[in-house]
């Protein structure tokens, strides 16, 4: 008998990286570790006594890099994710392809593959999760696609609406689901029975589209169900001053819709509204006392400019302790990895100051919370599901690595990752799938994006002279 410890087995071990754990004590890790056995994280703490106590059957070492909760993403359109470079720069015009012309032209097929590659471009950014908000016509095609990279989504019921002369174009521009209030009912929960296996990749939530497009009663019936199954429950809203002032009279006959919302019951903890550019006094106070989540888009009010003549009042919500978190939305002129950059900025031109700590909660722990999701994901913790991300430190912009976290969200912000791990599974090593061959779905990507706009009768042209 020796007296020396006997080591303990797992699957894997995560050495040697500076480790932003985003637990309730914030603890960093100058020197961490993480072990894993199966889906879930077994144990985090001091490099040197986790690498003494455990046995791994697969060893990665971090080399000093940052390891951090993969990030999650709360708002994102995955079948438009190819009309980048198509949708145009000036938002003053929808030509020469808009959103619907784009969507009214898809087949199964196309979502899956700009799924796959929605998928793929988030692990390269360090994000494991995103929330569609069920403008997917083929949510299976999407979920087999979330699937085959191995990331984690959120989806819901495709375009329910129930009301088209309300301001938004969508349900009468969409083709292939109009405003149809009978079929907006009968399908209403349909995705949530893929949370029966709490392991799956892919969970349902509840959502409507919003903004002009739902009756009263169909946002109560979406919310009704989402509190039965325990789940999220989001929409757009007051995305412009024009529409804020058309839902306000249709709604709650003028008075603001956040408060008529608020003294109706239809609003929680639950829910997470998308966008809400415009926000009155009167809203406020109900916004907090609701605690419920908000998804902001810095880049898109700048993008439309939005909050040119009116400004913001997400950042003195986040002041007021307001969750907000983060959605890309549309890859428009940004993406994954862009709007910590922009909220940052956004909110110092009007003399708000979010540090960089807050921004990394509103890509971890605050999003997990606005999906209903904080017991699975969010921060590295024993029993969480082993959703992590290791940052590549090969970079000049990761340097001088005396603040990690500011780096990581602003001056680094382009810094990819080069190892991720999902469910406890490895998903991304050296900056590569491990699931697909990811030139063939980039190259798949290319030709579906031509054929989809050749479908649309679009022909592709720029400002400059392009010679063949």
């Amino acid at each position: 008998m020796t007296g020396k410890p006997v080591s303990e087995s797992c699957d894997t071990l995560i050495r040697n990286g500076y480790l932003l754990t985003m637990d309730a004590e914030r603890t960093v890790y100058s020197c961490g570790a993480v072990a894993i056995n199966d889906k879930t994280i077994i144990a985090v703490g001091r490099d040197a006594e986790l690498s003494t106590r455990f046995r791994p059957r697969r060893l990665f070492d971090a080399k000093g890099a940052v390891i951090h909760p993969g990030f999650i993403d709360c708002h994102y359109h995955a079948n438009i994710h190819l009309i980048r470079g198509i949708a145009p720069d000036d938002p003053k015009t929808t030509e020469p392809l808009a959103f619907s012309e784009w969507t009214n032209q898809l087949e199964a097929e196309d979502e899956y593959i700009q799924t796959q590659v929605v998928g793929l471009e988030m692990l390269r950014h360090g994000y494991t999760f995103f929330l569609e908000p069920g403008t997917v016509y083929e949510p299976d095609a999407a979920a087999a696609a979330v699937e085959s990279v191995g990331v984690r989504a959120g989806l819901a019921d495709p375009y329910l609406w129930d009301v088209s002369d309300a301001g938004n174009s969508r349900p009468s521009k969409t083709a292939r689901i109009p405003n149809d209030s009978e079929r907006a009912f009968k399908v209403l929960g349909g995705q949530l029975a893929r949370n029966k296996d709490p392991y799956g990749l892919v969970r349902g939530h509840v959502a409507i589209y919003g903004e002009g497009s739902q009756s009263e009663p169909l946002m109560r019936a979406a919310k009704e169900c989402a509190d039965a199954a325990g789940v999220t429950f989001t929409m757009h809203h007051n995305f412009t001053p024009e529409q804020a002032e058309r839902d306000d009279a249709r709604l709650s006959g003028g008075s603001s819709s956040m408060v008529y919302f608020a003294q109706r019951g239809l609003l929680g903890p639950n829910c997470l509204f998308v966008h809400m550019n415009v926000i009155r006094d009167d809203e406020i106070p109900v916004i907090l006392d609701s605690a419920m989540s908000l998804v902001w888009h810095p880049g898109n009010a700048m993008y439309y400019g939005i909050n040119s003549d009116k400004k913001s009042r997400i950042p003195e919500l986040i002041d007021r302790g307001c969750n907000v978190v983060f959605g890309v939305d549309v890859a428009k002129v940004w993406t994954f990895g862009g709007l910590e950059y922009i909220g940052y900025l956004a909110a110092r031109q009007d003399k708000h100051y979010i540090p960089s700590t807050r921004l990394l909660e509103m890509r971890t722990t605050h999003a997990a919370r606005a999906l209903g999701l904080s017991e699975m994901i969010g921060s590295i913790e024993v029993g969480k599901r082993a959703d992590i991300a290791i940052r590549s430190n090969r970079e000049p912009e990761t340097l001088p690595g005396i603040n990690p976290v500011q780096e990581l969200l602003l001056t680094g912000h382009s810094t990819l990752a080069s190892t991720v791990f999902v469910n406890g599974k490895l998903v991304l090593l050296n900056g590569q799938s491990t699931q697909l061959d990811q030139e063939a779905v980039l190259a798949s990507a290319r030709a579906m994006a031509r054929r989809v706009l050749s479908r649309a009768g679009y022909v592709p042209r720029v400002s400059w002279p392009v010679i063949n």
